[in-house]
């Protein structure tokens, strides 16, 4: 699993130095990836989930973007990859249960206060948000840069 990630992470440094019109090539081939990881029952149900959810996540981005440049939606996904990546990171570090609460919390704030869109359709937003079956209990309309930012102070 951290081998997967330590490749989105390198792709994404490598995306960075693309030109505008690559990024949207290289979110393309990110979601390429996820649906392999989620269609891939040789892989654990929890690496499938995050999975699941990072693909929704850039997905809502792509299908809510239209007036965005590409150069924001790259900086959403990227950013949306790192949260995801971070918040597994901490859970991981922490057995427990009433530290890994407070992790969940923080993240899951995060991403109900930096709302990107205001989306008023709350069963598409908050479709993980109160699903105990997935750890990523995150609200897809967010601004992921500043829900980073949030979680990193």
């Amino acid at each position: 699993m951290k081998r997967f990630f330590t490749a989105i992470i390198l792709a994404f440094a490598f995306a960075a130095t693309l030109p505008a019109q690559d990024i949207y090539g290289e979110v393309k081939n990110i979601m390429d990836n996820l649906q392999t990881i989620k269609d891939d029952t040789s892989k654990s149900l929890d690496v499938r989930k995050i999975a699941t959810f990072k693909w929704d996540a850039i997905y809502y981005l792509l299908y809510k973007s239209k007036d965005d440049t590409e150069a924001m939606i790259g900086a959403q996904v990227d950013a949306m990859i790192d949260f995801v990546n971070l918040f597994i990171d901490q859970m991981d570090k922490t057995k427990n249960a009433s530290r890994r609460q407070i992790i969940l919390s923080k993240f899951k704030n995060a991403t109900l206060e930096n709302s990107l869109r205001n989306d008023t359709d709350k069963d598409v937003t908050y479709a993980y948000v109160d699903n105990q079956n997935f750890l990523t209990q995150f609200s897809l309309d967010t601004d992921w840069v500043k829900a980073l930012e949030e979680v990193k102070k």
